[in-house]
């Protein structure tokens, strides 16, 4: 973990690396992030042990703090997006072999559906693994049935499924508030 002069050291040492590496001079923080995603990772490591260097700490740290805090000021808040996630996901648990396969196709979903957003996909994830483990405490058993067995749950006429999805996505929904 790094101490409080630490990081504010490390947006400093991290650009004057970035601009090193490259050999341009960078003028924002947004131009130092939008760089390090388009590097490699060998390049990305060598850039965490010279910033770790500079500010007296490990590569480990450097990393953990670009990834865990420093980043997250780009990415947009999932919350606005939340009601969406839930019905998309629900869509998904009948398609899918188990409810990591879900959350995963969800998450490609809901890319497709809103390319602009800048929403950070850990961020996408938890939320979504969060949820799967509350439809798990309620018994709701629909993530542990075999997929074959949800396909013939779920092949009621429509009007008979929709109401049952509808009526089980506002339960689960009431949990999450």
């Amino acid at each position: 973990m790094l101490s409080k002069l630490q990081t504010v050291q490390f947006g400093f040492a991290l650009n004057f690396v970035i601009e090193q590496v490259t050999n341009a001079s960078i003028h924002s923080e947004i131009e130092v992030y939008d760089r390090i995603k388009q590097m490699t990772l060998e390049t990305r490591y060598i850039i965490w042990k010279n910033v770790a260097d500079r500010i007296n700490s490990t590569a480990k740290e450097v990393h953990d703090y670009y990834y865990n805090i420093w980043t997250l000021q780009y990415y947009q808040n999932h919350n606005v997006y939340k009601q969406y996630l839930i019905e998309l996901f629900y869509d998904q648990i009948g398609y899918c072999r188990d409810a990591n396969e879900a959350i995963q196709h969800t998450i490609s979903e809901f890319q497709k559906q809103y390319p602009s957003n800048r929403c950070n996909e850990r961020e996408l994830y938890h939320f979504l693994l969060c949820l799967t483990t509350k439809m798990n405490q309620q018994d709701n058993n629909m993530l542990k049935e075999p997929v074959q067995q949800r396909r013939t749950n779920q092949s009621l006429q429509y009007e008979e499924y929709e109401p049952f999805r509808f009526q089980n996505a506002v339960r689960q929904l009431n949990i999450i508030k």
